[in-house]
């Protein structure tokens, strides 16, 4: 089924900009990334007007050369402050992150393409820079702290991608690219980018990647390591919490203008998550979903909040909450 927005486009237009909607969205502004992630919740039911978002963009702005990364690489090479195992676990976590921002930002252009309105292209060309600045971040940051000796980001992706899962290629190189490649097919295929959205901004982003990056800058921040790629990591998810901010809106939107993307999205989540949820995994674990990681916490952590944001992500979205739980 494909759903012209010719019709959807004038009942979900943005309203005026409220004093919650700017207070919630000053906080993206803010340093403090566990205060960021804590009111990211106050940003999705806020539903903030696409300009908003694109000026939180505006002031947000950040280079990814300005980090210093000298005290990282002194602590990395210093095998008497972390495990083998330690070392083991973040190798796999960031370069599923790593791989992760180079895949968004090849698959993003169809979707600006296919946004049916200027300020929605806008705010994802916007987005489009953003994934391209955080895999240059981590580009930098294997290079200059873990060694990587690859001259270009291409050899330095194809070499991490020998410490990725098959969930994750399953997701990014499947599920990710089809949706991609359905809307270079056909841009005006309106239902084909709610599916994209969902994957990409509410699974992807929002549930997956802010998950996975709270509970390591909390490792890292408890255990004063690895300052300079910490304070990048924070400017990477504060870009992110405004993405799945739009993503929520733009669903929000396109559910009061047609209830039957609530069956679009239900069904996208109950074919991503399954898979989503593994890629949190190392490969080598013996249990995917019961397992300690060398840095305290249980995978069963990461489960249960990555599940009450996604909750609470579709509450704001017009959907019942306990359409995260339906699908894992």
């Amino acid at each position: 089924m494909t759903t012209s927005y010719s019709a959807t486009k004038a009942r979900a237009h943005d309203g005026e900009i409220s004093d919650e909607e700017l207070s919630a969205l000053d906080v993206l502004l803010d340093g403090d990334i566990d205060k960021v992630m804590s009111h990211l919740d106050r940003i999705v039911e806020a539903a903030p007007s696409y300009r908003r978002l694109i000026s939180r963009w505006d002031n947000q702005g950040w280079n990814s050369e300005s980090f210093d990364f000298s005290r990282d690489a002194e602590e990395w090479a210093d095998d008497s402050i972390w495990t083998a195992e330690q070392k083991r676990f973040m190798i796999f976590s960031l370069s599923e992150f790593f791989l992760g921002e180079e895949r968004v930002t090849t698959e993003l252009l169809p979707f600006a393409i296919a946004a049916p309105d200027d300020d929605q292209r806008i705010f994802l060309a916007s987005q489009i820079a953003d994934e391209a600045r955080h895999c240059v971040f981590f580009d930098r940051f294997y290079r200059e702290v873990l060694g990587a000796e690859a001259d270009t980001i291409t050899e330095n992706l194809e070499v991490q991608r020998a410490n990725i899962n098959d969930e994750f290629k399953q997701l990014f190189d499947g599920i990710l690219h089809d949706c991609a490649d359905e809307l270079r097919r056909d841009p005006s295929n309106f239902e084909a980018l709610v599916r994209g959205v969902t994957v990409y901004m509410i699974v992807i982003e929002g549930t997956l990647a802010l998950t996975g990056a709270r509970f390591i800058l909390r490792s890292l921040k408890e255990m004063d390591r690895l300052p300079g790629f910490r304070d990048g990591f924070t400017h990477v998810n504060r870009d992110e919490s405004r993405h799945v901010g739009f993503g929520v809106k733009f669903l929000a939107d396109a559910i009061k203008a047609d209830p039957r993307m609530k069956g679009v999205v239900q069904e996208t989540l109950s074919e991503t998550l399954p898979v989503g949820v593994l890629a949190f995994s190392p490969p080598w674990v013996e249990d995917r979903f019961d397992f300690e990681t060398p840095f305290g916490y249980h995978s069963s952590e990461m489960f249960e909040y990555a599940m009450k944001s996604l909750s609470k992500k579709l509450a704001a979205m017009g959907m019942e909450p306990s359409a995260a739980q339906v699908a894992v």
